[in-house]
Formats: C-alpha cells, sequence, structure tokens
C-alpha cells in the first residue's frame, strides 16, 4: 500500500536518538496500516469523519480523569501559546481516545471542523485508522504521525506528535497531542516531539505529587538544580522505605530488568541504600550502571485538604471552573426555580437537608456548590462523592472512613472517610438513588445522631454537616419498590428542589441569551447577536442534555461566529448546517475575511482584535502583512 513507510525510506534526521525514533516511529506506523487492512476492514478513502460526543457523553469521560484535567490546565496552556503562531492545536485525550482537553485559535477552527478535529472527537484505531493518539495508546511512548502516515485520505494534510500522561502504577492515564493542518516533515515533528514529551512528563509529575502528597516523594533528576519537572522521574515510599508507586521513567531507570518498583524495599535498589540508611542527607548523586549521573532529592509527606486530594471517579468534586453555569444561569427567570432556591437556601443554613431532582444536565451539582458558598462555607469544605460510580463494596469505607487494618487491601494509615472530611462544611451525595440499602440505613443514622462508627472501629465519631443530595431517578417510585428507604426519603423529600428540564422551561430565550453573553465575555469578546432563524433553532431544540448542552452549543457558536452575528450556519450538528455542507469560513479567504471582520469589529484596535482571535498581537500583524489588509483611510 503507498501510504506504508517502512523504516528504509523515512528521511534521515541530524540527532542519532531523533533518527531511532522515526526509524521506529515507521515500523509502528507500518504495523497499524497492517491492522487497519487486515483487522479493522477499513479502505483510506472511506474512513468517516470522528465521532463527536454530545456535552452530556464528553462530561461522561471527563468525570473519571478530572484530577488530572484540571492539573494539566496550565500545561497544557503555555504548550498552546508556545505553538499557536504555528497553527497547532492542542488537545489532551482520555485512555479511550476522546479529546477532552482542547485549545485552538479562532483562525484555524474552520479547518479542524473540516477533519474532525474537535472537542469530544474519538480517535479510535478501529473507527479512524493510523492516527496519533491511536498509535500513542497502542505503543504508549511519544510518537509523531506525520501527513500521509495516515490511513485515512482525509487526514494526508495533518500531522500531530503525541506523548503518553501515565497515572498510578504507571497506568496510562492520558495522551497530549498536538496537531498541525500545515505542511510538515518528520525532521520538525521530531523537535515538536521533544517539546511535547516535556509537557507531558511535568503533567505526570504532578500528577504524581497531588496522588501522593501524604507520603515521601523521592525525585530523581539529570540536573542537580531540580529546576525542570521534564527531566524527573518520581517514586513514593511508605514509612518503612518501601515503594507504593513510581513514574514509568523511574521505574526504566532504577529497575532495567523490568522488575516492578513497586513493594521493593529503598535498600533493594542499586544506588538508594544509602539514602534508605541517612534520610537526612539532602540530595544525592546517583551514577547508573551505564555510566549517566543522576540526583535524587527527598520531599517529605505534605498534610492535604480534602481538595488536594487524589481523586476516584467516585470521589470527583464538582469542579469549580468556568465550564459550569453559575446558580443565575440555572435558577434563570423561571419563578418556580427561584422560589425553591429561596427555600434551599435557609434550609441549608440550619443543616437541614435538600433534596435536588431533575435530568442530567439540568445544573444539580453546580447548584449544590452554589447553595453551600451561600451558607458561608469553605471552598474545600464542599465534599462530592457520585454513589452511582463506586461499587457497593467500597462505598462504605468511602463514606465512613476505616481504622488500619480493618480489612484485606485497606491502606497503612487507614482513611478518614468523606463524613468526617464534610464536617462543618457540606456533603453532596450524586445520585443517591444508587446507594445500597444497607448504607442508607447507617446514613439516616447519622443524620438522626450526628454520629457514627468507622469501618473497624470500636468507638463512634461525631459529625455535623449539611447534606444535599441529588437524583435523576424517581426515588418516589424506588421507594414503592422497595430499593429506597422510605424514612430516609421522607427525611429529604420535605425540602426537594425541583430543575425543570429546559425543554420545559418558559424562560429559554433569556437563558441562551445569558448563555451568549457568558461565553462572550470568557473569551474577552462583546457578546454576539443571534438572528432569529438561530434563535428559533435553538428555542426548538429539544435539549436532551438540558443546561450543559446549551452552553456547550452556545461556546461552539461563538468559537465560530467572525461578524458578531451568529446565523444557523455556525450552530454546532444538528442545530446547525446539514451534513455534508460546507463549514462556515471554509470557502476561499476564510481566513482573511475572519481577520478582517475581527478588525472592523474592534474598530482596528489591534490588540482588542488578536485577543478575539485568539491569537498574539504579532501573529496578527504578520497576517496583515501576508494578506495585504492595511487600515482605512
Amino acid at each position: 500500500m503507498d501510504k506504508v513507510f517502512p523504516p528504509s525510506v523515512l528521511r534521515p534526521v541530524a540527532a542519532p536518538a531523533l533518527l531511532q525514533d522515526a526509524l521506529l516511529d515507521g515500523t509502528s506506523v507500518a504495523a497499524s496500516q497492517e491492522r487497519c487492512l487486515a483487522v479493522h476492514k477499513l479502505t483510506p478513502d472511506q474512513v468517516a469523519r470522528p465521532c463527536v460526543l454530545t456535552s452530556v457523553e464528553l462530561q461522561d469521560h471527563r468525570e473519571p480523569i478530572a484530577d488530572l484535567l484540571a492539573l494539566s490546565q496550565g500545561e497544557v496552556q503555555r504548550l498552546f501559546e508556545l505553538l499557536a503562531e504555528q497553527d497547532y492545536v492542542v488537545m489532551l485525550a482520555d485512555p479511550d481516545g476522546v479529546a477532552l482537553s482542547f485549545r485552538s485559535t479562532e483562525l484555524v477552527l474552520d479547518a479542524c471542523t473540516n477533519v474532525g478535529v474537535l472537542p469530544g472527537s474519538i480517535w479510535a484505531e478501529d473507527k479512524q485508522g493510523t492516527n496519533g493518539v491511536a498509535l500513542c495508546i497502542q505503543e504508549r511512548r511519544a510518537l509523531s504521525v506525520v501527513m500521509q502516515d495516515h490511513f485515512a485520505s482525509s487526514l494526508a494534510g495533518v500531522s500531530c506528535t503525541v506523548a503518553p500522561v501515565f497515572g498510578a502504577a504507571g497506568q496510562l492515564a492520558g495522551v497530549l497531542n498536538v496537531t498541525t493542518l500545515r505542511g510538515s516533515d518528520r525532521a520538525t515533528q521530531a523537535l515538536v516531539r521533544q517539546v511535547v514529551t516535556a509537557s507531558a512528563r511535568r503533567i505526570e509529575n504532578q500528577f504524581f505529587d497531588r496522588r501522593n502528597a501524604g507520603h515521601t516523594i523521592l525525585r530523581l533528576s539529570r540536573h542537580g538544580d531540580f529546576c525542570d519537572a521534564a527531566a524527573e522521574s518520581r517514586i513514593a515510599v511508605d514509612p518503612c522505605g518501601r515503594v507504593l508507586d513510581a513514574t514509568p521513567l523511574a521505574q526504566r531507570i532504577l529497575v532495567p530488568n523490568g522488575e516492578s518498583l513497586i513493594g521493593l524495599s529503598l535498600s533493594e535498589i542499586q544506588g538508594l541504600d544509602r539514602w534508605a540508611k541517612t534520610p537526612d542527607c539532602g540530595d544525592v548523586a546517583f551514577h547508573l550502571p551505564n555510566g549517566s549521573k543522576h540526583f535524587f532529592r527527598f520531599e517529605q509527606p505534605r498534610v492535604r485538604s480534602s481538595q488536594q486530594r487524589a481523586t476516584t471517579p467516585a470521589r470527583v468534586a464538582v469542579p469549580l471552573d468556568a465550564t459550569q453555569p453559575t446558580a443565575e444561569e440555572i435558577v434563570g427567570n423561571d419563578p418556580v426555580v427561584r422560589d425553591a432556591m429561596s427555600v434551599a437556601r435557609r434550609l441549608i443554613a440550619h443543616r437541614v437537608p435538600v433534596f435536588l431532582q431533575g435530568e442530567t444536565g439540568t445544573g444539580k451539582s453546580a447548584l449544590a456548590r452554589a447553595l453551600h458558598m451561600d451558607a458561608g462555607g469553605a471552598p474545600d469544605k464542599f465534599i462530592a462523592i457520585n454513589c452511582a460510580a463506586i461499587t457497593a463494596e467500597l462505598i462504605e469505607s468511602e463514606l465512613f472512613g476505616y481504622r488500619p487494618g480493618a480489612f484485606t487491601g485497606a491502606a497503612r494509615q487507614g482513611s478518614r472517610g468523606r463524613l468526617l472530611e464534610a464536617d462543618g462544611g457540606t456533603l453532596f451525595l450524586d445520585e443517591i438513588g444508587d446507594m445500597p440499602v444497607a448504607l442508607q440505613t447507617r446514613l439516616l443514622q447519622v443524620l438522626s445522631d450526628g454520629e457514627f462508627t468507622p469501618v473497624g472501629a470500636t468507638r463512634p465519631v461525631q459529625v455535623r454537616f449539611a447534606l444535599i443530595a441529588a437524583s435523576l431517578h424517581d426515588v418516589a417510585e424506588q421507594v414503592r419498590e422497595g430499593r429506597f428507604r422510605e424514612d430516609l426519603y421522607f427525611r429529604l423529600a420535605g425540602a426537594t428542589v425541583c430543575l425543570p428540564a429546559l425543554r420545559h422551561r418558559d424562560d429559554r430565550r433569556q437563558l441562551i441569551e445569558r448563555a451568549v453573553k457568558v461565553a462572550a465575555q470568557r473569551v474577552g469578546r462583546p457578546a454576539p447577536l443571534v438572528d432569529e432563524d438561530a434563535m428559533q433553532a435553538l428555542m426548538s431544540h429539544n435539549w436532551p442534555g438540558n443546561l450543559r448542552e446549551l452552553h456547550h452549543a452556545i461556546r461552539f457558536a461563538v468559537a465560530m461566529d467572525t461578524d458578531g452575528k451568529i446565523d444557523i450556519t455556525e450552530l454546532p450538528p444538528p442545530l446547525g448546517r446539514k451534513p455534508g455542507s460546507p463549514a462556515p469560513g471554509a470557502q476561499p479567504g476564510g481566513k482573511r475575511a475572519a481577520i478582517e471582520q475581527a478588525l472592523n469589529r474592534c474598530n482596528w484596535n489591534v490588540s482588542e482584535a488578536a485577543i478575539s482571535l485568539g491569537i498574539s498581537r504579532a501573529t496578527l500583524h504578520r497576517h496583515l502583512h501576508e494578506f495585504g489588509i492595511h487600515r482605512p483611510a
């Protein structure tokens, strides 16, 4: 097949290490393309556009790695700012190949739309053929897929470079990807790969530090000044000096024979026995068997707040970020919701449980946090747990905590549990209808007596918190079916706030207008107008994802807008243009038109126009020179 690039025809690059990487990439690409033909039964000219998840589905993928996404934002933004002038898009994908974090300039967004490089796009090999994200998931290493290396003919003009981000015990946690639609070559992407790999390593080490903040951490670096986290690896040890976790790089450096580091004592690892004997000796130089020198530095455990704890899927706290609607955006002008909100505020202030009911995406989680903050609660005292995202076997220890040695596999130091973490604050139990009946009994006892006994303990502990519960299911029906305790339901149902579905709200137009204003403010732009056809499409849509789906759609439309007026072609599918119709701005001169419209909109204030376009002032001046655009007399 003419798209396969065997190692013998790869363009060599100067550095031997980069040449070796290029040869390895060629072998991996060839193997992937063979799988596409033989296993996945794909053909290059018939690969469909990537499937793009709805906002509701996207949130389901974001929740399991919410902590990683939050930690990576700073580094992703720095990487984007470094490469944006070369029209690169930066994405962080999950282990399923779903693009979750996405950075792009407005000028390249149209071109990205044409090839399906969008937030929520899925880059699985069996659907999209050979591509960087899929190959990184398969190979678990940094690599590049350059232009015709892609299996799909539609991606022949795209080049992407990727690097893995690893989590606990060396499991793949995400894929950092940069993509350009400009022409490129292997030599250029080999250099880009070094930058992307460094960013991935910084994210990985930061993620490691967050997960293991309660343990001693040994930092291993090639440089004695420890100035760049990209040159470091990590291991975490317990008080007895036994390894609890390690980054893959530390694993390769310290145990090159492939034996697992986890479970080993420091005294069993060549070069670390000195540190194990005298842990207060400061930084230690260590010579590897191959003669290279590394340095070690240890950091003692840090006391962590509940906000700083590493989260599991069930522990994901509702993130306080700009992607969530505020309480005002949720309540809107609906008098029923406003009255219910007023009652809920008074109840929370007096530690009376509140029950939020509504479909997915109606804003239950965001409203729960808003109620907590309105009552004067500290941000780190809002403790959220999703009862549907944790097994029945683990939810008891998650909620009530346990003493050391309480059960097989229990952490040596035990666990306080989420109830104690919420003491003096608010506990938010999302999807409480999925809580096992036996634990409903224990929760009812806590609400009645203000105390509970941790797993493995003999004495009760006292606790005081406000409780907010939520469910998208009909809990009253679950009571009738015997799947939810009636007495617990009545403790909650007396203070129920029902959040109506967006399709049933009379204030939809005001909510849409407010969403446009907020979306524009978040990117530093004046709020565009919405023409009547687009407004009718928004008003008549069924909105199965409710407010969450609405805000995602509006942010998409604001990003696509170039003239200060959103029309129907700038709404995301299925609201906007019909499938197969050309993307807005895809016509020749689309970039020039976008620049001219931004300048006119900003009265030729170049700095303001650059901000609205998502590029630097220098880049905008370069485009003005390229297109021969001059300020009018």
